[in-house]
């Protein structure tokens, strides 16, 4: 199953807490078009620079991972050929009417003026097989921060995700990505802030932009703002620090991290497939609590239904 002849796009993915929002800022000054800005989740707590996320394509990917069994931060397992189902034709049916009105034939409609298109939400790290069965996917960029930053990232109050989990998420997500985007442009965190500009022309080059003029790096570097790049590791820090509990999870990640330097070979093929379809799981009880939330967000979803057939229109 292939997608139909439409407009392609790339995609911005990676783990959560990586850098995925300020880098799509930053290709919106440089040519690449996310869709109607309008049409983005408003900036939060977190992220108060704003997410740079077409909301409504980060709750049909909320959507589609409920009704694979899970969540963001609970992945479903997913076996080889997943993106196939027939029974997710409905869904497919969804992402293409959202799609066109993202990015619709007319341009100026949506207020695009980009030369590329491009969609970012990390959730797609795991869940472009199955969009690949819909739109036309070129080689983007995958985001890569350290993991222990991303721990204790997660670790506040509004996400109060376990470190150990937080290892899982940050494995899953690194290779689920990488193994979905072959030709992706690896990017590291701390790239953003060491050295903004070869960054932007890294990017550049992947990409097929237009070099920036001073005037356009000078906007880039307007939008980073550096204190807000919390929980910083050294470069020298293990894993197992204080941040994270020590366990065999933490050293696994920290070795693929290589101090900084990702080395995404750092383990056997066989594992990386089996890591990047989610065969490294939490606890027992984790999958239970998947499967609940999971129907939480269906009910959810199913009363939201109820209420708008329920409400007369004009």
């Amino acid at each position: 199953m292939t997608a139909e002849p439409g407009p392609e796009l790339f995609c911005v993915t990676g783990m959560h807490r990586s850098g995925t929002s300020f880098l799509a800022q930053a290709l919106t000054r440089l040519g690449v078009s996310l869709g109607d800005e309008a049409a983005m989740m408003p900036p939060g707590p977190d992220n108060p620079a704003g997410y740079w996320e077409i909301e409504r394509i980060k709750v049909f990917d909320d959507e589609l991972l409920a009704h694979l069994g899970g969540a963001w931060d609970f992945p479903p397992l997913l076996a080889p050929g997943w993106e196939h189902d027939r029974g997710l034709d409905p869904f497919r049916d969804r992402l293409r009417t959202i799609l066109a009105e993202t990015f619709p034939a007319d341009p100026d409609r949506a207020g695009i003026t980009g030369l590329r298109l491009a969609v970012k939400d990390p959730r797609i790290s795991l869940l472009m097989p199955f969009w690949r069965t819909v739109v036309r996917i070129t080689p983007g960029i995958v985001m890569v921060r350290s993991p222990q930053e991303v721990a204790r990232s997660l670790g506040v109050r509004r996400y109060s995700v376990a470190p150990v989990q937080a290892m899982i998420l940050w494995l899953r997500y690194l290779y689920a990505a990488t193994a979905n985007d072959p030709d992706h442009l690896l990017l590291r965190h701390q790239d953003l802030f060491e050295d903004l500009d070869g960054t932007v022309d890294r990017v550049v080059a992947h990409l097929g932009l237009a070099a920036p003029d001073p005037a356009t790096r000078d906007a880039v570097h307007a939008a980073l703002v550096p204190d807000l790049r919390h929980h910083q590791a050294g470069p020298q820090t293990s894993a197992t620090d204080d941040a994270v509990v020590p366990n065999p999870l933490a050293d696994l990640a920290a070795r693929v991290w290589n101090d900084g330097c990702p080395d995404l070979d750092a383990m056997p093929r066989e594992v990386i497939d089996g890591l990047a379809l989610g065969w490294l799981r939490g606890p027992l009880d984790d999958d239970a609590l998947t499967r609940a939330r999971a129907d939480v967000i269906r009910l959810k979803e199913r009363v939201k239904a109820l209420n708008a057939a329920a409400t007369p229109t004009s």
